[in-house]
């Protein structure tokens, strides 16, 4: 996906979901608004996160074939690329946990999803997108309502794996949907006008239903209340099961359906613009989808600055906004620089090297 082939505009939304992540992790924000436009700057807790997890099915369906899913060799090879690539992104996100930062580190997440992408690779777009939908309407209350509170009370968190699937910032038993869904907005037509304003109207449509919700219903903002214990007692896992009304909540990082819906479908309807945009202003959108284009190098530098910088980047009298102006701005100016002379970025050259590698081996 290399040249020509690149769709600037995937790349652009990336670039987003990246400097978004940045704003995440270092700027003090408000709860998001909507009618408060003072409130915008908490867009990016949770919707970015989200924007990236939905672009890593889009990446996977452009890696392999695009709209033509892969058969017979291609498609073992495109299998083995992916679980490489996984394994890498794996040992990326396990080393920059050495560094010892506050930030929730997705790339170990990541990962796993490129994993549960192996056996989705030939499926159609519409298989995809009814398998998300199984996953919002099914398994994700089936994780809040049952397995959360179980694993948590019967299993002690459940290790790793436990961690990665079910309790972690990202667990991954609830953010499949948005790389199955992006997998399968991959796998159609992004050159075409019609699907990119597709995007953007079935995006919005979603963000509406998902975030109105809860108000409209007048659920799912209150807050977790649970069974008292008598002092001394361990609650058992029915005692934390929370309100079923809680499955409206659209809370960054609650991972409910409302805010699979509601975030999910902000997402692509930025990811609709962008590719709708991005094609006239290239040269103006160069430095964003530069960054777009070498994710995993910008977001693990990042991690490198702000553990340089140690707990000053989080004490600031301007909420952050200084910090974040720094970390975005250089890699907007490093990554343009690079891509205009290097090429690829140094993390996703290597991982491509050692991919190639095992290809031949």
């Amino acid at each position: 996906m290399a040249g020509r082939s690149r769709l600037v505009g995937v790349d652009v939304a990336r670039g987003l979901a990246v400097l978004g992540m940045f704003g995440a992790h270092l700027l003090t924000t408000d709860d998001l608004v909507w009618s408060d436009p003072s409130s915008w700057d908490g867009l990016v807790d949770g919707r970015s996160s989200i924007l990236f997890a939905t672009l890593a099915g889009v990446s996977v369906a452009l890696l392999t074939g695009r709209t033509s899913p892969p058969t017979g060799d291609a498609l073992v090879r495109a299998r083995l690329v992916l679980l490489v690539r996984a394994v890498l992104v794996f040992a990326a996100g396990s080393a920059v946990q050495l560094l010892i930062t506050p930030v929730g580190v997705i790339l170990e997440y990541y990962a796993v999803l490129f994993v549960l992408a192996v056996p989705l690779l030939r499926w159609r777009p519409r298989s995809l997108f009814l398998l998300a939908g199984g996953v919002v309407v099914v398994l994700n209350p089936l994780v809040h309502l049952l397995l959360v509170p179980w694993v948590s009370v019967e299993t002690g968190g459940g290790g790793v794996l436990g961690g990665l699937v079910l309790l972690g910032q990202y667990p991954v038993a609830i953010w499949v949907a948005f790389l199955v869904v992006g997998l399968g907005v991959g796998r159609l037509d992004l050159t075409a006008v019609r699907v990119r304003v597709g995007l953007v109207v079935v995006g919005l449509v979603g963000a509406v239903v998902g975030y109105a919700a809860g108000p409209v219903l007048g659920v799912g903002e209150q807050a977790e209340t649970f069974p008292e214990t008598a002092l001394g007692e361990l609650p058992r896992w029915q005692d934390l099961v929370p309100p079923v009304g809680q499955l409206l909540s659209t809370a960054p990082h609650s991972g409910t359906p409302a805010e699979v819906v509601a975030s999910g479908g902000f997402a692509l309807a930025v990811l609709g613009v962008c590719l709708l945009v991005a094609d006239r202003l290239r040269r103006v959108l160069l430095p964003l989808a530069a960054v777009g284009s070498m994710p995993l190098s910008a977001y693990c530098l990042q991690l490198v600055g702000i553990a340089l910088l140690g707990d000053s980047v989080f004490s600031t009298a301007d909420g952050g906004v200084g910090h974040w102006v720094l970390f975005a701005g250089t890699a907007l100016v490093v990554c343009t620089v690079w891509s205009q002379t290097l090429g690829r970025g140094p993390l996703e050259r290597g991982i491509g090297l050692v991919t190639a590698r095992a290809l031949r081996g």
